[in-house]
This record gives C-alpha cells, structure tokens and sequence, in this order.
C-alpha cells in the first residue's frame, strides 16, 4: 500500500482540525446514537470519535498540567466506561447529563472559546496515550475535582496529580 502524500505530521494536523471541527457540532443526543461497548469489534472503528472525545475532555479538564496530569484526567473517563454505573461508550461518559447537571461542568456551556492549538494537541497526545492501555496513574478513580473545592468525604481519596485530586467510592 502506497504511503499517503499527507506524511505523517499532515495526517496529524488534518485529524487534529477534523477533531476540533467534530467536538463543536457533536450534540449529545448525536452521540447516544452511536454508542459502542469498550472491547467490541466496533471499538477499532470508534477509536477516532472516541480520540476525539477524549481529546477535547482532556483539554476542557486539564490543560496546561502536566503530561500524568492530563492522563490522569483521561484515565478516568476510561474508568467510567469500565463501570456499570456509567455509559460503556467513551463519549456517552463525557457529554452525559442528567436533568441537574453534566457529568463534566464544561459540557454544559453552550459556547466554549475556541482550543489554544498548542494546549490542544497536548491533549491529543495525552488521549492517544490513555488509548493505548497505559497504567491507570488514578488508582482505579472514577471521579475528580479541583484543589480549591471542598473535599467529597463520602469518597475515598487515592491520589493527587496537579491541581486535581481523584476518588473512588468507598
């Protein structure tokens, strides 16, 4: 098979414009359309939507951490697909709502400031990472919260990374 003409740092810009396109126009009633379990064959095909996802979570989440950080943040969404509790499709985890709130504060604004590019594929990067079955830095956490909220007592603690602290249930 020939090599594309794009090289591979062409075929990086281009999925990376492709991925901020697709995170601005996916609603979340798109996404409950196309959901997929983690380990399924449909899971190959997903990967660039769930790439996408993940992604932009990562950079709404975590920009500007570092790089355990921003897979911190990642590993946890992945947790969350893992659990029964939660959506088994990365991006149904992400953009899920309930009648209160969103799962991530982010999603429930309605107009976000365009991505900073160089923030943004720092988070690609972190997504293609916590895609690849990297160990989970979290401690098995399905949940996070910034520094400068109170503490949730009701979960366990398992680690800080950055400005984040992660839990899991008790």
């Amino acid at each position: 098979m020939e090599e594309p003409v794009y090289g591979r740092t062409g075929l990086r810009l281009i999925f990376g414009c492709l991925a901020i396109l697709f995170s601005y126009q996916v609603q979340a009633s798109s996404l409950s359309l196309a959901l997929a379990i983690p380990g399924s064959p449909d899971e190959t095909n997903n990967r660039p939507r769930y790439l996408a996802c993940l992604t932009e979570a990562i950079y709404r989440e975590a920009r500007g951490q570092s790089l355990a950080g921003q897979l911190a943040v990642g590993q946890v969404v992945l947790n969350r697909a893992n659990d029964r509790r939660f959506p088994s499709d990365i991006c149904a985890v992400i953009y899920q709502k309930d009648t209160r709130r969103c799962q991530f504060s982010w999603v429930c604004y309605p107009r976000l400031p365009p991505p900073n590019p160089t923030e943004y594929a720092s988070a690609a990067r972190a997504a293609e990472q916590v895609l690849s079955n990297l160990p989970d830095l979290t401690k098995g956490a399905i949940y996070f919260r910034n520094t400068s909220v109170p503490d949730w007592p009701r979960l366990r603690r398992t680690v800080q990374i950055d400005n984040h602290i992660f839990y899991k249930d008790r």
